[in-house]
């Protein structure tokens, strides 16, 4: 195909844009860079996960996407609902957008963790409601979600209510099938420009394709279903796998853990791998070592926040 010049507007390209704003030397970043490096143990602190052992390993910065990635039924909802308490306990703001689940039974399954009961009394309730209270909103919208409208929830979000966290569960709810690539593509990437734009961390559930040759096989980063752009374009990405063998017969897996996180992306973090969770199914609580006890969150102390 042949480009003529009278096609393209010349005059766009000839101006000599201003770059300077954007151009920095080692000196305008050393007082930065001096105080990043002066931490303890040389790493900032960011919202990160609660297990003793995890903490730290994989931290939630500001302007960044994380996806959280599993089969059908692998509890992504539920230890992502655990994780925005993990972040209320940090004295985090959070909003969940959950578009397949009702507010209601959203915070049903979070007083559960919450209270560390199978069926949380009236005390325990307002006990749970007290952990969460001004610390996690849920947006009440079941069913598909248009991307402009998303945005504008997600601006409103952070203007409004101050929140630093959103968890979109999922986004198949906002970009309609498998097969369009473009589309998810197209809302990562818009997703990593709102995260910048508002200083918002965006937790995104999405859905690994059935193995072919086992579910034994804890999933990677590859077989999230869609584009690859999905995970090249995110910053971290957290895989979760269901044993389900422990849970046909647990006498014979008494010691396995129920559940494998496996962090296999992290952009600006060092550590890579997993962490193996133990599962009560009365509290919905994941614990990180077998035989732990499910624990009550603590309620917030007046105007308590994190560092």
């Amino acid at each position: 195909m042949i480009v003529h010049a009278t096609d393209i507007e010349l005059a766009d390209y000839m101006a000599e844009p201003d770059f300077s704003a954007h151009v920095r030397t080692a000196d305008d970043l050393l007082d930065e860079i001096k105080r990043a490096f002066s931490g303890v143990g040389n790493v900032e602190r960011h919202a990160t996960l609660a297990w003793p052992k995890a903490q730290n390993l994989l931290q939630f910065r500001p302007e960044e996407v994380t996806l959280w990635a599993g089969s059908n039924g692998s509890r992504k909802s539920m230890l992502s609902g655990q994780v925005m308490l993990d972040l209320a306990q940090q004295g985090y703001k959070s909003l969940t957008i959950s578009l397949e689940m009702s507010a209601r039974k959203t915070l049903e399954r979070m007083f559960r963790q919450a209270s560390a009961k199978g069926s949380p009394g009236p005390r325990d309730c307002d006990h749970a409601a007290a952990v969460m209270r001004d610390r996690v909103f849920i947006f009440d919208h079941v069913g598909s979600l248009g991307q402009d409208r998303l945005v504008a929830v997600l601006r409103w979000a952070r203007k409004k209510l101050a929140v630093e966290h959103v968890l979109i569960d999922s986004m198949m709810k906002v970009v309609n099938g498998d097969d369009d690539y473009n589309g998810q593509k197209d809302f990562i990437n818009r997703m990593t420009e709102v995260a910048k734009e508002t200083g918002l961390h965006l937790h995104i559930v999405v859905h690994t394709r059935k193995p072919a040759e086992s579910v034994e096989r804890i999933p990677s980063k590859w077989d999230i279903k869609g584009s690859s752009s999905v995970t090249d374009l995110a910053h971290n990405v957290v895989t979760l796998w269901r044993n389900r063998a422990k849970e046909a017969d647990p006498t014979k897996h008494l010691d396995a853990p129920g559940q494998v996180l496996d962090i296999q992306k992290q952009r600006n973090g060092e550590f890579e791998g997993k962490f193996l969770l133990w599962f009560d199914p009365a509290s919905l609580q994941f614990l990180d070592a077998s035989g732990a006890m499910a624990r009550p969150y603590l309620a917030p102390r007046p105007q308590e926040a994190h560092a």
